[in-house]
């Protein structure tokens, strides 16, 4: 077969945009002689989130099916796309050859990405004949017995888990950005070949474009790695372009510290230079080497940057508390005022640009609550949001190797080495003196990265209390730490655990962010699996009745 394969950009409810789109490379697979030409599920609405509950919308989208069908004369044609008839919604896909249409309705399961109870099931799957071989419709990574499945996949990035095919798949996925919430979802791509299990031929993932196939000339290839900095940056252009139109100011707050040096160096690396303004907003607690670290960061880059002091805006602030009758402002409420002043710059600011604020919190303050509302929670997109701090150490040294230059500093970056973890730079919001961040990093970042996800607390508890979670690779961050010790493990776990708790009313209020994983904060309305029940209590128990290890 000669197939025309389209890793198609799906805009999210520019239905008529996706569809031209569409007729343009249906004439270009027609100029090329192509037998077929397929484009990836849902590629004329993308998720419409409560669009899909609107009776009149539903109908509009059904129409394009009939348009593309018209198409289909002298080319066969696959697409996703949803059908509404008699009240009733279905996820579907599509097969179109001289106007005759095949149907196949995907099944409802767990999907995070689509509310699923708009949807209704449908036991249509018919088997298709084509140029004397059986064809099969499928979504994701389904399987059935015929000669080639074609697999259409609307599937999003997630950094724990990859698109596994067997037998004998055309696999057609959709790249670009779409919403979920507060999720800013982006599709990996990667539509791919597979014959008797072998990668025959892959795009490269979060890379869209038409390429002409014919199957018969393929050879075995390795399969391509997915890489998180490109599907970042591929995320950062679909956002910056579809959401604010590709031309407005990016807005950073570059204080010196890892994660602003990184949003810095991520937004250079996908948008360029020209549109990123860094603003380095001191008080009397910040550091030399973290200002000299953001001149340096902006330097390398290549960035506008300007430099300032918030002190006299704190100090005009003490003034007016006691105006009010309140003394001045001391220890939290003090560095909260810190942090909405920066706040309020960078909004004032990006309106003098034009622009928008980058949000700079990582997946482990997201988690914690650890920042400030109004101040450093702002901002039009959390490019590091679902990124745990470990996750960013390692991103660094890629920006670091892609760039060929120092983007992020690298003093910020730990050493570890016999079981030790040292900081020339150590993490600091820098609002107090010798203020040193709370969190346990590499522990506290494998919490998040896995309770909820792939570890309840309960089995979490029965590794330490058997004694296989410090016989483990985390078992050396855990000693440094000090968690051998039953009773310094109980009291930090009981922090990580009620902080989470307590500041989960800043999750509805903070920006959108990046997803790389299905557990997300952003996909959260509660803490997952935290609640003390009495088996937890029973283990919690016989934790503080344990020697030291």
């Amino acid at each position: 077969m000669k197939l025309a394969i389209v890793t198609m950009e799906v805009q999210a409810g520019r239905c008529e945009a996706n569809y031209a789109y569409m007729c343009e490379m249906i004439e270009q697979a027609k100029r090329d002689h192509a037998d077929m030409i397929l484009f990836p599920q849902d590629a004329i609405s993308g998720n419409v989130g409560d669009g899909f509950k609107d009776p009149d919308y539903c109908r509009y989208l059904d129409s394009f099916n009939e348009r593309i069908i018209a198409q289909s004369e002298t080319i066969a044609i696959v697409w996703g796309n949803i059908r509404y008839r008699g009240g009733h919604l279905f996820h579907c896909a599509f097969l179109a050859k001289q106007k005759e249409t095949y149907m196949r309705v995907k099944a409802k399961g767990n999907d995070l990405f689509y509310d699923e109870t708009v949807f209704s099931e449908s036991s249509i799957n018919k088997a298709i004949e084509f140029q004397d071989q059986y064809l099969a419709l499928n979504f994701g990574a389904e399987l059935q017995l015929c000669d080639w499945n074609i697999n259409l996949d609307a599937r999003p990035y997630d950094v724990h888990e990859e698109m596994k095919l067997r037998g004998n798949v055309i696999y057609v996925n959709a790249v670009g950005i779409q919403n979920k919430n507060k999720a800013v979802v982006m599709m990996e791509g990667g539509s791919a070949i597979y014959e008797n299990g072998n990668c025959m031929w892959q795009m490269p993932y979060g890379k869209s474009g038409y390429v002409l196939i014919d199957t018969t000339q393929l050879k075995k290839q390795e399969p391509l790695k997915r890489d998180l900095l490109e599907l970042l940056a591929q995320a950062i252009r679909g956002f910056d372009r579809q959401i604010l139109g590709g031309r407005c100011p990016w807005i950073i707050g570059l204080s010196g510290g890892l994660d602003s040096s990184v949003s810095a160096a991520l937004l250079t690396y996908a948008l360029g230079s020209e549109r990123i303004i860094g603003y380095s907003m001191s008080s009397a607690h910040n550091s030399k080497q973290t200002k000299e670290n953001a001149r340096h960061s902006a330097s390398v880059l290549g960035i506008a940057f300007h430099e300032g002091s918030i002190a006299p805006l704190v100090d005009a602030s003490d003034a007016i508390l006691q105006a009010y009758g309140y003394p001045a402002s001391q220890d939290l409420v003090r560095e909260n005022v810190q942090a909405r002043l920066r706040g309020h710059l960078l909004s004032t600011f990006a309106a003098i640009h034009g622009g928008v604020v980058v949000n700079n919190g990582n997946k482990v303050e997201n988690a914690l609550g650890y920042c400030t509302l109004y101040g450093d929670a702002i901002g039009a997109l959390g490019i590091l949001g679902d990124l745990t701090k470990v996750q960013l150490f390692e991103l660094s040294k890629t920006l670091n190797q892609r760039m060929k230059k120092e983007a992020v500093p690298t003093n910020l970056l730990p050493v570890c080495k016999d079981g030790t973890i040292h900081f020339e730079v150590a993490p600091t919001a820098e609002l107090k003196a010798d203020q040193i961040d709370p969190m346990k990093w590499f522990y506290h970042d494998y919490l998040c990265d896995h309770l909820g996800r792939d570890l309840t607390l309960t089995a979490f508890l029965k590794q330490y209390l058997d004694g296989s979670l410090l016989r483990a690779e985390l078992g050396d961050i855990m000693r440094f730490y000090h968690l051998d010790e039953p009773s310094v493990f109980l009291a930090d776990l009981n922090w990580f655990l009620s902080t989470c708790r307590r500041n989960l009313f800043k999750h509805t209020q903070v920006p959108a962010i990046l997803t790389i994983s299905q557990n997300a904060y952003a996909f959260r309305n509660e803490v997952q699996g935290f609640e003390t029940n009495a088996a937890i209590a029973e283990l919690l128990d016989a934790i503080a009745l344990m020697k030291r290890t």
